[in-house]
């Protein structure tokens, strides 16, 4: 069995074609958690993945991204809060949990 990792994902893309790009490759890989935050639970392998699609795309010079790979202890430790946990929002056809 494949060991699987707790990954925080935030990102900052300056212009919107890439910004689209990288947020359709990360939404199917992880659970997007605010605009520019996503959570994943994968192995280093399919990070890997992401990261090699996603440095296609981005401008280093003017974007970044950055992976926070998180132990299990303080995985657990988080704490969320707020309505916005509860409700589902639709905006430009990206749920928002």
């Amino acid at each position: 069995m494949k060991k699987v990792n707790h990954w925080l994902i935030i990102y900052d893309i300056t212009d919107p074609k890439r910004l689209s790009r990288v947020s359709k490759i990360l939404s199917g890989y992880a659970t997007r958690v605010q605009r520019s935050v996503f959570e994943a639970e994968a192995e280093i392998s399919i990070i890997d993945t992401v990261r090699k699609r996603v440095n296609k795309i981005i401008d280093t010079e003017k974007d970044f991204i950055v992976y926070f790979n998180i132990c299990s202890q303080d995985w657990q430790k988080k704490e969320k809060f707020g309505q916005h946990m509860f409700e589902t929002l639709e905006e430009d056809n990206v749920l928002f949990l």
